[in-house]
């Protein structure tokens, strides 16, 4: 084991002797932006300087400590302050806490910074949404031996920031009625403001907001596979204008306040929200399950998709999906409207099927149909592959046909769920859809409809989550009847299940 890997090792043993907590979502809080901790509910509080391997933070308006406990639901890993480059940490030090985060359990990193405005349409107490970044600290964070436990030598970094983050903190700030700014963070070692010059050239090399962080801990993040939401609390003008007046680090700090309630807001929200079971690698999660029924319930769609179902049908899924606290409702498109009514303003997402039930349809039909469905109110697509283009080798085909669906979702900020049909697949092509769902850019792969001649088995879904390996979901549906179905999928690799047994499940595993 490496120096590294033995540091991570230790610090995540020294947590989870004093938390039982298994965090979901880790959040970075930068300079001023510290106060969400206070909306925690707190199970345990570690100083840095307590930490094996974690030095004191040395930076003004950075508290320097990890929470770890329950916001909105969801448990949570937070750390109010960071490390920085600029301080004299080597890189290792600096990416550690991402690294040891992501060994507790979490799988999804929300970064903040505070950030002076390039753009000039910016404004002092605007929030922007990261979509991309510049790393112009003159290194980077994986640089020396590879941890291979962690990721690969040679990261992907094309959708560093995850796209359905995106979309979906867009969609939840207009509902907040915050305007949020979109742009690309450029990082700067610092520890001095830059000057005009430097900030006219990281404007017309494309930056929209400059700072002193934030790269080098979602490089970490991306290199092990998390998903990743940033966002920058502006605060101070940085055009590189003649006009523009000497930065203070005091007024960063208050116009950070300023930022900071927009912040904590969007923030509270999106981790309500935030499917962040689907991201959770499921090899603890039966454990989970044993202990709090919630966890079961939190992975099911609530199905009914008979073509009988009438309204009054869909109405009482709703409520027992309210009741319960299901994942969605997996419901036809013809429903998808009265459920997102029904379902507004609550955590329960609406999910519909795409091509149902048989696939054959082009890829602009189904690209438009997911469009319809997601202006009426999904948040979540199932689409139905092109099973015939997958047996006749077209793999171009059948890629293109994700692609569409996965493309028009993801700009509105909608998941989609790639259904393969396993029972009517070799294993060979079972390895294939889910090769290419995975290509294409799909969230999940998924079983069955339910529709053909049988449903998920669990040696389909252990095949599924090693082909598509721990950063994607997998979705077990047909044939879930049974707490024992259930609890096998989840064994084998589903983070997901789809059912309409749910409510009876349910009923099981609390009677016990």
């Amino acid at each position: 084991m490496s120096e590294q890997m033995e540091k991570i090792v230790a610090a995540r043993d020294y947590i989870q002797a004093r938390t039982k907590i298994m965090p979901q979502v880790a959040i970075i809080l930068g300079s001023g932006l510290g106060s969400l901790a206070d909306e925690v509910k707190i199970d345990a509080v570690f100083p840095y300087s307590e930490i094996p391997g974690f030095p004191a933070t040395t930076v003004v308006g950075h508290a320097g400590r990890l929470v770890v406990g329950q916001l909105e639901g969801k448990h949570v890993v937070v750390m109010q302050g960071r490390f920085h480059y600029y301080e004299g940490q080597p890189m290792a030090t600096v990416i550690l806490p991402v690294r040891v985060m992501y060994a507790l359990g979490a799988r999804v990193l929300i970064v903040t910074n505070s950030a002076g405005g390039l753009n000039p349409d910016f404004e002092p107490g605007d929030v922007m949404l990261i979509t991309d970044h510049l790393n112009l600290m003159g290194t980077n964070a994986l640089i020396g031996p590879n941890e291979d436990e962690l990721g690969p030598r040679f990261p992907d970094m094309t959708h560093t920031y995850s796209p359905h983050l995106q979309a979906l903190a867009l969609r939840l700030a207009r509902r907040e009625e915050i305007a949020l700014q979109q742009g690309i963070y450029a990082a700067w070692s610092g520890p001095t403001y830059e000057t005009p010059a430097e900030r006219r050239f990281l404007r017309l090399i494309g930056g929209d907001a400059v700072g002193m962080s934030t790269v080098p801990e979602v490089t970490a993040a991306r290199h092990a596979g998390m998903r990743i939401l940033g966002l920058s609390a502006i605060t101070n003008i940085a055009t590189g204008a003649a006009d523009q007046p000497p930065d203070n680090h005091e007024q960063v700090l208050a116009m950070a306040q300023v930022a900071g309630e927009k912040l904590v807001r969007l923030v509270r929200r999106l981790v309500r929200e935030m499917p962040v079971l689907d991201y959770l690698i499921p090899d603890r999660l039966v454990a989970l399950i044993d202990q709090d029924a919630n966890w079961l319930a939190a992975l099911f769609d609530h199905t009914l998709l008979k073509p009988e179902a009438t309204l009054q049908q869909i109405t009482e899924l709703c409520q027992e999906a309210k009741q319960y606290n299901f994942a969605s409702v997996c419901i036809n498109p013809l429903h998808v409207k009265h459920a997102a009514e029904l379902l507004d303003d609550t955590p329960v997402r609406v999910c519909t099927v795409i091509g149902f039930p048989l696939g054959a349809l082009t890829p602009e039909q189904k690209a438009h149909e997911a469009e319809q469905a997601i202006e009426d109110g999904a948040t979540e697509v199932d689409m139905v592959i092109n099973l015939g283009g997958l047996k006749a080798g077209d793999d171009a085909l059948v890629e293109r046909d994700i692609m569409a669906v996965v493309q028009t979702a993801h700009r509105r900020g909608a998941m989609v769920k790639v259904i393969i049909e396993t029972a009517l697949l070799t294993d060979e092509e079972k390895v294939r859809a889910c090769t290419l769902a995975k290509k294409a850019g799909a969230d999940f792969v998924k079983t069955s409809t339910g529709f053909s001649t049988g449903g998920a088995t669990v040696a389909d879904v252990a095949l599924m989550r090693q082909t598509v390996g721990p950063d994607m979901g997998v979705k077990a549906a047909g044939g879930v009847k049974t707490l024992a179905d259930a609890k096998a999928m989840v064994a084998a690799g589903a983070n997901r299940l789809g059912a309409s047994a749910s409510v009876k499940i349910m009923q099981e595993i609390q009677s016990r």
